[in-house]
C-alpha cells in the first residue's frame, strides 16, 4: 500500500493539490474499484470519519479538474467516478439495464475520430461513450433471445 500511496502523493503534488490522508484514501479506493463509484458509495468506504460529503465532492471536483479521476454519467442520476487512465489505456462500460451490473470494455474505436478532429485543429478533444444492454444472466428472465431485435423502419423509408 505504501508504494501506491507514494504514487498518489506524487500525482497530487504534480497536479498542485495538497496531499492529505483523506485524498490519499479516496484515490486508493478508486484505484481498487472495478467499476466507477458514486459519491455515496465512496463515502461509505471511507474510513476517515472527518470526511463529510461536501469535502468528498470538493476533492472529486479537484481530482476531475486535474485529470486524476474521470466522471461517468450513465444517465441514471448519480455521477460516478473512477481513476483516470494515465498509462494511455482507455475504456468504456457496458451496463445491464436490468440488474445494473457494469463491465469495462477495453477497446475504443472512437479514438480514430478524435485524431481526425485534432488534425482539423480541435484541441482538448475527448469523448464519453457508454453502452447499455441486458446481460446474459438477466436475458432469460426477460425472455430475450440472443439476437438483437431488428429496428423498425422509419415511415419515410417505406
Amino acid at each position: 500500500m505504501k508504494a501506491k500511496e507514494h504514487k498518489f502523493e506524487s500525482r497530487l503534488r504534480a497536479a498542485g493539490l495538497k496531499v492529505t490522508p483523506t485524498r490519499l484514501e479516496i484515490l486508493e479506493i478508486l484505484s481498487r474499484g472495478c467499476a466507477p463509484l458514486t459519491v455515496e458509495e465512496l463515502h461509505k468506504q471511507l474510513k476517515k470519519s472527518d470526511c463529510d460529503v461536501v469535502t468528498l465532492y470538493r476533492a472529486l471536483a479537484s481530482f476531475h479538474k486535474s485529470l486524476l479521476v474521470r466522471r461517468c454519467d450513465l444517465g441514471d442520476g448519480p455521477v460516478r467516478y473512477e481513476m483516470h487512465d494515465h498509462d494511455g489505456a482507455h475504456h468504456h462500460h457496458v451496463v445491464c439495464m436490468e440488474c445494473r451490473k457494469m463491465e469495462s470494455i477495453d477497446l475504443c474505436l472512437v479514438e480514430t475520430f478524435e485524431n481526425a478532429l485534432r488534425k482539423k485543429g480541435y484541441s482538448n478533444v475527448s469523448h464519453s461513450l457508454e453502452f447499455f444492454g441486458v446481460c446474459q444472466k438477466c436475458a432469460p428472465k426477460r425472455g430475450d433471445s440472443r439476437r438483437t431485435p431488428r429496428v423498425a423502419r422509419h415511415a419515410a423509408n417505406d
